[in-house]
């Protein structure tokens, strides 16, 4: 089986054809990728497929792999750790300057507003891409280039984090919508210090949620390169 592009950018397309097969989980951690692969699948030529690898690899979701493939990363516990522990520094201080100035970003809103239809229709997809836009559009609103950039390096791999807790079908979609809420109450009345809290119990439950459904799965078997190509076919 073959895809069919949009017509736009093809490697943007194609970018963003992969970006959502991985964070639905239908591109496995470990499953090896190669220009080839993409080229074939995709029918594009084979410097698209490599475009498109090269910035997904510069996003954080892919890792260079042997052969020059890439492959999805399998997070352990101490890079889960590691990517929340970098989060929290930064968002902090963009919820803290935001609330500074009571500055409920357009974008934030718009974002919650479409993780609360997301939690209605319990879409797990959908839910993660609008909580990534929202803790992007916290950061964005700050306001410095540079805190955007340090952000921009961890939320690859940080949407892989939040995607794999989305697979967790028991998952609570609406209290996590109810966190991100009380992040913009308590930016809106100007309180820092509870747009902090609020911020970081977010990203604590995320983590710990996280590192928990690594240990389970830590004995689990993966699942092999044919169950995988199954799902793409």
């Amino acid at each position: 089986m073959t895809y069919v592009l949009p017509s736009a950018s093809l490697v943007d397309s194609l970018s963003s054809s992969l970006r959502r097969k991985i964070i639905a989980g239908e591109i496995e951690p470990e499953f090896r990728l190669t220009e080839a692969w993409v080229s074939e699948r995709f029918e594009v030529a084979r410097p698209t497929a490599k475009a498109s690898l090269d910035r997904l690899i510069s996003e954080g979701l892919l890792r260079r792999g042997p052969r020059r493939s890439s492959m999805v990363p399998r997070l352990s516990a101490d890079d889960v750790s590691d990517i929340y522990f970098s989060r929290g520094p930064v968002e902090s201080i963009a919820v803290s300057s935001l609330a500074a100035t009571s500055t409920v970003p357009p974008q934030a809103e718009r974002a919650l507003d479409l993780m609360k239809m997301a939690a209605e229709r319990s879409a797990h997809n959908d839910h993660t891409e609008a909580d990534v836009d929202f803790h992007r559009s916290l950061v964005a609103a700050a306001a410095s280039p540079r805190l955007q950039r340090m952000h921009q390096t961890v939320m690859g791999e940080a949407q892989l984090c939040i995607a794999q807790v989305r697979m967790n079908r028991f998952v609570d979609l609406q209290e996590l919508t109810a966190r991100h809420s009380a992040i913009l109450d308590a930016i809106r009345v100007g309180d820092s210090d509870a747009a902090v809290r609020a911020l970081m119990a977010d990203l604590e439950g995320c983590r710990d949620t996280l590192l928990a459904d690594v240990d389970r799965r830590r004995s689990a078997k993966p699942h092999d390169a044919d169950n995988v190509l199954s799902t793409l076919s």
